[in-house]
């Protein structure tokens, strides 16, 4: 009788593993799943905003409200589309060492004083 017991209470501690172990792994794909998920309905509503911006500001141009040079400023307002910033941001984020953003900046400024 105890050992029938026993035996009993030994497969139902190794199913109780078996199944927190299902659950652990299956939770954690679920999260997965939804951080992916969510990273990509993020970047389709960005990207959809942007392009009705986009076709918003081309509306006002045409029909004369917008200059065209200012349509362009508005639609690159802070988004980095200076080489400066956009070498100073890769250096941030470790993208290039801080030495070649250094040479990248000084090349740039050397462009800028020929032209000038």
């Amino acid at each position: 009788m105890i050992e029938t017991l026993l035996a009993e209470n030994a497969l139902t501690d190794a199913i109780a593993e078996e199944i927190k172990l299902v659950m652990i792994l299956g939770g954690g794909l679920l999260f997965a799943t939804v951080v992916v998920v969510t990273g990509m309905l993020k970047s389709v509503l960005g990207t959809r905003s942007r392009e009705a911006t986009k076709r918003e500001m081309a509306a006002y141009v045409a029909e004369g409200s917008v200059k065209p040079e200012d349509a362009i400023r508005m639609l690159t307002a802070g988004n980095g589309t200076d080489a400066c910033e956009i070498i100073a941001k890769r250096a941030a984020d470790g993208w290039i060492s801080a030495k070649k953003a250094d040479q990248l900046i000084k090349s740039l400024d050397k462009q800028d004083a020929a032209r000038a």
